[in-house]
């Protein structure tokens, strides 16, 4: 079994390029800034407007981007894909958000340099990538999730959706980022989730073809 469906793994390698390219374009723009950009002015603005009144809700919302939240779901998908013998499933829930993490808090945040209202690091916004790299990866497994109904699939991943985005909007409205801050983050987290699971699936695909002690076999 793989992680994602044949016909998928063209357009997901598109998804990577596409997602690279969002947050390469932004690290350029936003290198060593202090300020909002142009888009995060409309954006941000408009943002505000709209959701202000409900600030201290979202900050309650914001919780579930805790780090401790999104390990302790993590280790609960790894665990259980251990135990069905799914190590596939079990190496990419482990994987796609710990990679994503060490990419933006040692390698992005320094090297771009953006800073929120000239303090934290922001580029890509880490709580974005916390989230946004555990629905993802749950995302990916839900795709071979065929025990489940193609409804319960949806609906799942249509609140694995809304998850990513409430956290994204706190995170704007509550004035920890900017949103191209959080826009990075998502594009970084799904790219770097799909580019695990195409190389998950590469190997298992490979290791199927070739199976350990067949070659010994007269």
């Amino acid at each position: 079994m793989s992680l994602l469906p044949p016909q998928a793994r063209r357009p997901a390698v598109g998804l990577v390029v596409v997602c690279a390219v969002v947050v390469a374009v932004g690290a350029a723009l936003y290198h060593g800034e202090r300020r909002a950009g142009a888009f995060d002015d409309a954006v941000d603005d408009r943002l505000f407007t709209v959701f202000g009144r409900d600030r201290l809700l979202l900050y309650d919302l914001l919780h579930v981007a805790d780090l401790a939240v999104v390990a302790t779901v993590l280790a609960v998908v790894v665990v259980t894909a251990v135990l069905r013998r799914r190590f596939d499933i079990a190496a990419l829930a482990a994987l796609g958000p710990l990679a994503s993490i060490l990419i933006t808090e040692v390698v992005l945040k320094p090297l771009v340099g953006r800073r929120y209202n000239s303090t934290l690091l922001s580029y890509p916004s880490g709580h974005t990538v916390g989230t946004v790299s555990e629905c993802a990866a749950l995302g990916v497994i839900l795709l071979g999730a065929t025990g489940l109904t193609l409804a319960l699939r949806v609906a799942l991943g249509v609140l694995l959706a809304a998850v990513s985005g409430i956290v994204m909007l706190a995170l704007i409205v509550d004035g920890f980022h900017y949103s191209t801050d959080t826009v990075a983050g998502l594009c970084l987290s799904v790219g770097i989730v799909t580019l695990v699971a195409l190389g998950l699936d590469g190997v298992t695909g490979t290791v199927t073809r070739h199976p350990v002690g067949a070659s010994a076999q007269v």
